[in-house]
């Protein structure tokens, strides 16, 4: 459950870390500068379609952790329903063993 929760904030911090890494640079500034360069343009856009394709995996992810989750609480509140029913078994036991032999 750690190692989720420490990788979804990995990816997290990462996606919101991407236009760090993204060219800054203004893109008709960097066309003066050398003329024979690619479109700085296409670089910015294919940065955000991956931040996109991240903020896509970020939110599966988010979505698998409020599972698993559910998934876990659904134990507890198993487990707690079964310790009651043993309780009460145990009760019951008790009464009728006290009414067997007297108390």
């Amino acid at each position: 459950m750690k190692s989720a929760l420490i990788r979804m904030m990995a990816v997290a911090v990462f996606a919101t870390s991407i236009s760090a890494f993204a060219i800054s640079e203004n893109p008709k500034a960097a066309k003066d500068k050398n003329p024979d360069s690619a479109n700085v343009g296409t670089v910015e856009s294919n940065v955000s379609l991956t931040s996109d394709g991240l903020l896509e995996k970020l939110d599966q992810l988010q979505g698998e952790v409020q599972q698993l989750k559910d998934k876990e609480n659904q134990g507890e509140q198993a487990q707690e329903d079964t310790k009651r029913k043993i309780d009460q078994q145990e009760k019951e036991w008790n009464d009728s063993l006290l009414g067997i032999y007297g108390g």
